[in-house]
């Protein structure tokens, strides 16, 4: 792996810069002449950045909060609770 990719896979990216990469990884991962070994490595980088896109979706859903009407009234911050779908 080279230099620069190490530097960009220790780095905290967003989560739209994270999908655009895992596009990137899957563009190259079709062409029909990637090495095995830069597969391997193309690979690998994408489960890191679907993990580091998981954990950035986790925070965020942790950060969220609804405004629900309690029961005596009174408005509540409540955290959201989301169901996952899939």
């Amino acid at each position: 792996m080279m230099t620069a990719e190490r530097q960009e896979m220790t780095q905290e990216v967003t989560f739209e810069e994270g999908i655009g990469r895992l596009e990137q990884i899957v563009r190259e991962l079709e062409q029909k002449e990637v090495p095995l070994e830069e597969a391997l490595n193309l690979f690998q980088q994408g489960i890191q950045m679907v993990q580091q896109c998981n954990r950035l979706l986790d925070h965020a859903e942790k950060q969220m909060e609804i405004l629900l009407e309690g029961p005596d009234g009174d408005l509540e911050v409540r955290p959201a609770d989301f169901v996952a779908e899939g």
